[in-house]
C-alpha cells in the first residue's frame, strides 16, 4: 500500500516539474528528476497528502484501476503544469510576434522556456520574463498551487480538473497582453515600413529589401533597449495581477 501511495505522489509531482516551464525544456534531466523525488519525499514523509486507501484495499486494484488512477494523477500534475505556463504566455507572444514581423526568426535559436525554436528577441522577451516572475516569487506560489491540488483533488479519487471560466479568461488575457506588449515595436515597424515605402518610390535604384532589413532589426533592438524598463513594468503588473488570483484560488 505503501508503495501505491508513493507511485500517485511521484506521478502528480513529477508530471508537473516535467510540464511547468521553469523547470522543463533547459534544465538537465538529472536536476528534474531529483527535484520531483525530493518533492515527492516531501509530501509523503512530512505532508502525507489525503488519499482513498479504500481503492487500495480492493481485489482488483493492482491491475487496470491503478493504471487508470496513475494516469488521472498525471493529468493533474500536466494540467497545473500548463496552467502555470500561462505566466510566461504573454512574453513569448510578444517576443514571436516582433521577430516574425522582422525576419528574426529565420535564424532560431533554442528558447529559453521552451523546447521549439525561437527567435533571437523571442529569446530575449522569455528572459526577462523568467527574471520578473522570480523576482515576485512566482515560483513560490508555484509550489503552493501544486501543495493546494492534493487539498482539492486527494489521491486515488476519481474527480478530474475541468478548465474552467477563469482558466480560459487566464488564456484569453495572457494573449492580449502580449499582443498588447508588442504593440509599441510593432507601431514603430509599420511607420517604418511606410517610410521605406516612400525611399522606394522616390529612389528605385536602392535596394529597398536589404536596407529595410537592417533597418527594421536596428530599430527593434534599439527599440526594445528604450522601451526595456516599460515592458518589465507591465509584466510586473500582469504577472502580479495573475499571481494574486492565483492565491486568491489557493485561499
Amino acid at each position: 500500500m505503501a508503495a501505491m501511495y508513493l507511485a500517485l505522489i511521484l506521478a502528480r509531482v513529477g508530471t508537473f516539474v516535467a510540464i511547468m516551464p521553469l523547470f522543463a525544456d533547459r534544465t538537465p534531466r538529472l536536476v528534474r528528476a531529483g527535484l520531483a523525488m525530493t518533492l515527492t519525499l516531501f509530501y509523503f514523509s512530512a505532508v502525507a497528502p489525503r488519499w482513498d486507501a479504500s481503492l487500495a484495499q480492493a481485489p482488483s486494484w493492482n491491475g487496470w484501476p491503478f493504471l487508470l488512477v496513475l494516469l488521472r494523477e498525471m493529468l493533474i500534475g500536466a494540467a497545473f503544469g500548463l496552467a502555470m505556463s500561462l505566466f510566461l504566455l504573454p512574453a513569448q507572444v510578444a517576443g514571436a510576434f516582433v521577430s516574425n514581423q522582422v525576419g528574426l526568426a529565420v535564424g532560431p535559436v533554442r528558447g529559453v522556456t521552451e523546447a521549439s525554436a525561437s527567435g533571437a528577441l523571442s529569446a530575449v522577451f522569455e528572459i526577462l520574463a523568467a527574471v520578473v516572475f522570480l523576482e515576485l516569487d512566482g515560483h513560490h506560489v508555484v509550489l503552493t498551487a501544486l501543495h493546494a491540488t492534493f487539498a482539492h483533488w486527494p489521491l486515488g479519487g476519481v474527480a478530474i480538473p475541468q478548465p474552467s471560466e477563469s482558466a480560459l479568461a487566464g488564456l484569453s488575457r495572457a494573449q492580449e497582453a502580449g499582443t498588447l506588449l508588442a504593440a509599441p515595436l510593432a507601431l514603430s515597424l509599420w511607420l517604418l515600413t511606410i517610410l521605406l515605402a516612400f525611399l522606394a518610390r522616390a529612389a528605385p535604384q536602392l535596394n529597398i529589401q536589404s536596407v529595410g532589413f537592417t533597418l527594421q532589426s536596428l530599430a527593434v533592438l534599439l527599440g526594445s533597449a528604450y522601451l526595456l524598463p516599460e515592458l518589465a513594468r507591465v509584466l510586473t503588473q500582469e504577472m502580479s495581477r495573475s499571481l494574486g488570483g492565483l492565491a486568491r484560488w489557493l485561499e
